[in-house]
């Protein structure tokens, strides 16, 4: 393995979308790819006769964060450096990929950042704008876009760490965690593309979620 950094997609349910996004991948991006099917209600089946492509199934569905730290057990014990994540949703444009790739020998952490002011609902807007706020005071450093999962991890982030978050909410943890006033990060301007259905009830709800994780770390 002479590569440094595992491309790693965690999917749930998102089976059309997997299969067009591997050949969008593959115009920018030989390398390994990781990725977890979290107990899909139809399994991931493997379509694409790539060597370079590794599908682990989970007999249920354990959630997002879960998914990325064993996908950082995975890369530690195959002797990566770097995890960078894509979502298997269509949300974050392969194109930028080589941007991520080319800042990773200068920082720890890598965001993918949005312009809210394209396509996205306002509750969303909201919502990431008030996380984004409180984590950036929490942890002493500007943070734009803290709820972007299109990012690229340093491994040194996940060895000798203990998470409590198994959903969307390890997101915020790792940062709160990880990072202070001292960290090197930096981040990869982004389309905004957005397809997202969930209720704004949800998104409410998930919002409080993420700031009592805030308030207790």
């Amino acid at each position: 393995m002479s590569f440094d950094t595992l491309l790693f997609i965690p999917t749930y349910n998102d089976n059309s979308y997997f299969y067009d996004l591997i050949p969008q991948i593959r115009r920018f991006y030989s390398e390994k790819i990781l990725c977890i099917d979290d107990g899909s209600t139809v399994k991931i089946i493997d379509k694409f006769n790539d060597s370079n492509l590794k599908i682990i199934h989970n007999s249920k569905n354990y959630g997002k964060g879960y998914c990325i730290i064993e996908a950082s057990k995975y890369a530690i014990k195959n002797g990566y450096k770097y995890l960078l994540v894509l979502d298997s949703d269509m949300q974050h444009d392969p194109s930028k990929i080589n941007d991520f790739l080319l800042k990773r020998n200068k920082y720890i952490f890598i965001y993918g950042r949005r312009n809210f002011l394209k396509n996205m609902p306002f509750f969303r807007i909201l919502s990431n704008f008030v996380t984004s706020l409180i984590i950036s005071l929490k942890c002493k450093k500007r943070i734009y876009d803290s709820q972007c999962g299109y990012r690229l991890y340093s491994l040194s982030l996940f060895k000798n760490a203990v998470f409590s978050n198994n959903g969307y909410q390890f997101e915020s943890e790792i940062l709160l965690k990880s990072i202070n006033r001292k960290s090197s990060i930096s981040f990869v301007k982004i389309p905004t593309i957005y397809n997202d259905n969930e209720s704004n009830i949800k998104s409410i709800r998930d919002t409080f979620k993420f700031i009592k994780l805030i308030l207790l770390n």
